[in-house]
């Protein structure tokens, strides 16, 4: 019988077993083996013979594979010799080293059988009982908190604060006992039943329900729950939104709090300061913010207060600033930086409130650069907090029938450039970065003029003109650029 010949491959196992699809070897591991010699292709000719390789537990399931050290390390040959030792009958030096690297493998085969047997193997449970994680160990709640803790890693603030929130009203609705066993259908359902009994928006209950589904997906792939999401969640809700078609203001009303702002007084009838300075100053410059989101192409606040003088800025003479969305960066190729054009309004803001323009420097003197993240997300949750009470009060005193938070700021720039009539929707889509072309063209506000950047957010703040005339409507087709006048001629022959 010819004896094995073993190549340099991965198939050297000292020991092995496979059970219902589960493939388990006692290897040594080359991913990582140093290449000395490789031929004019580039493929490896000689390795480091001397090199100590690790000794692991290879487990492959469905084409995946998961190796596990064992703590031992052995040159390739010496490995090599071992592997032939073993299927030999014969008493060897090596006899005992083989029996004790061997055990590793006997000591892990129950758990496999067992995993296998419960229908609840993955390879991630699996590297869990095997570094002397029980089942006791992991729940639903520390999968969480592992989540928690590499969105921070990551940089994730925000998505780390969604997820610390939506724990703690798990928490709150469930208690802090829910098993493994008892996710299911039924139980995101009665979850729901709960949190609209507590009389939670829409909104809030599918944030709620999508984190969670994160966690339970987690969950799914070690091998602690059953079934698969995409069934447990159904009907729960998890992905609605209430509609915030109505979270915007009128250009009117802009235009009565822009004039407020800018007279910048709050006095009762008899002409008495309705507020300590102290507190004016800053109800003031939260109202400014406030209608500089809006000016600004409908930034959020955390962009507003990010915002840098940059080289743009100066190219440019300060006549336009530049941002690049933090909610899509990293998600959006290309699309998430945007051009806006420094309007009246947005200078008369920034000369009472803002720095003095230097390269790189924030405009804004609230959101410190040696902050961590950590702590810009705090500063940034607190301005929201101020921005949400202030415009409460401005709402009173302006007897305004709407109390409107920063979002409105985005929503409104949007519904009133379209409600125009006079702005092109791609204008609109691409100034807040909504663009969904892949052209280079599309990543910019820039490629629209500046005089036409001016012409279009003006309309943020003024009423268009009724065409009354046929001079009327030849002026405004001759303000249009020839690709708008084509898409007009379009929509009209439909």
């Amino acid at each position: 019988m010819p004896k094995k010949k073993f190549m340099f491959t991965e198939s050297a196992d000292l020991a092995n077993f496979n059970y219902k699809g589960i493939y388990v070897s006692l290897t040594i591991d080359i991913r990582k083996w140093a290449v000395t010699k490789r031929d004019e292709a580039g493929h490896p000719l000689e390795h480091d013979q001397l090199q100590e390789l690790p000794i692991v537990l290879r487990i492959t399931k469905d084409s995946k594979r998961l190796y596990l050290p064992i703590g031992e390390k052995c040159k390739w040959n010496d490995w090599l010799e071992m592997c032939k030792h073993e299927q030999s009958t014969r008493v060897r030096s090596d006899s005992e080293k083989r029996a004790q690297l061997k055990k590793h493998i006997t000591n892990l085969k129950p758990i496999v059988y067992e995993m296998a047997d419960a229908g609840t193997f993955s390879l991630a449970r699996i590297k869990d009982r095997y570094n002397g994680i029980s089942n006791d160990d992991v729940t639903i709640y520390t999968i969480w908190d592992e989540y928690i803790q590499e969105k921070k890693n990551e940089g994730e603030f925000g998505t780390a604060g969604v997820g610390k929130d939506t724990r703690n009203r798990f928490i709150r609705d469930n208690g802090r006992e829910v098993k493994f066993s008892e996710i299911n259908f039924d139980f995101v359902q009665d979850w729901v039943r709960k949190m609209q009994k507590a009389k939670l928006s829409t909104t809030y209950i599918g944030i709620n329900l999508r984190t969670f589904r994160t966690m339970v997906n987690r969950a799914i792939r070690k091998g602690y729950v059953k079934g698969n999401t995409e069934e447990m969640f159904k009907d729960s809700g998890y992905n609605q939104m209430e509609s915030r078609k109505d979270c915007f203001m009128a250009v009117t009303v802009f235009q009565q709090l822009y004039e407020f702002w800018e007279k910048g007084e709050a006095k009762d009838e008899n002409g008495k300061e309705l507020f300590i300075p102290r507190d004016k100053n800053a109800l003031f410059r939260d109202l400014g913010l406030f209608l500089f989101m809006y000016f600004a192409n409908g930034q959020n606040l955390a962009d507003t207060l990010r915002l840098e003088y940059d080289n743009w800025y100066f190219s440019s003479q300060g006549k336009q600033l530049r941002f690049q969305r933090h909610k899509t960066k990293g998600r959006t190729k290309g699309g998430s930086e945007v051009i806006f054009p420094v309007t009246p309004e947005i200078q008369k803001i920034l000369d009472r409130y803002g720095n003095k323009p230097k390269l790189g420097e924030r405009v804004f003197p609230i959101l410190d650069k040696s902050k961590t993240p950590e702590q810009e997300l705090w500063v940034i949750q607190r301005y929201n907090k101020y921005i949400r009470k202030h415009m409460k009060k401005v709402a009173a005193l302006l007897k305004l029938e709407q109390t409107p938070t920063s979002t409105w700021a985005r929503h409104s720039f949007a519904t009133n450039l379209n409600n125009s009539g006079c702005v092109p929707r791609e204008y609109i889509q691409s100034s807040m970065a909504h663009s969904s072309n892949n052209d280079i063209t599309s990543k910019y506000i820039g490629s629209y003029p500046l005089p036409k950047m001016q012409e279009y957010n003006s309309y943020l703040l003024k009423i268009p003109q009724t065409v009354n005339s046929t001079e009327d409507l030849l002026n405004i087709l001759k303000a249009m650029s020839e690709e708008e006048r084509a898409a007009l001629m379009e929509e009209a022959s439909k």
